[in-house]
């Protein structure tokens, strides 16, 4: 993965996580929003969370899903700066 599409990912994450944690699945929705033609996958967005310092991990949801049969567990994301409650 570029150096531009990480900043693209953490950069949306950031202005994104504010006022709540969210999931990679959450960036992945508003990166769409924004009209961007070449996605990253879910997988992209988790690696370039985990890898910049100014992101978390808050702990494991348990999420559903069309493709599997049962629900698992995605990590959910919040700001090294801000206290979730």
């Amino acid at each position: 993965m570029g150096r531009s599409k990480a900043q693209l990912i953490t950069n949306m994450a950031f202005k994104m996580m504010t006022q709540n944690p969210a999931t990679a699945q959450d960036v992945y929705a508003a990166l769409r929003e924004q009209g961007f033609y070449y996605l990253p996958t879910v997988r992209e967005i988790t690696f370039a969370l985990r890898t910049d310092k100014r992101f978390f991990e808050l702990g494991k949801v348990k999420v559903g899903s069309l493709v599997r049969s049962r629900s698992h567990d995605v990590c959910l994301w919040g700001r090294i700066d801000i206290n979730y409650n």
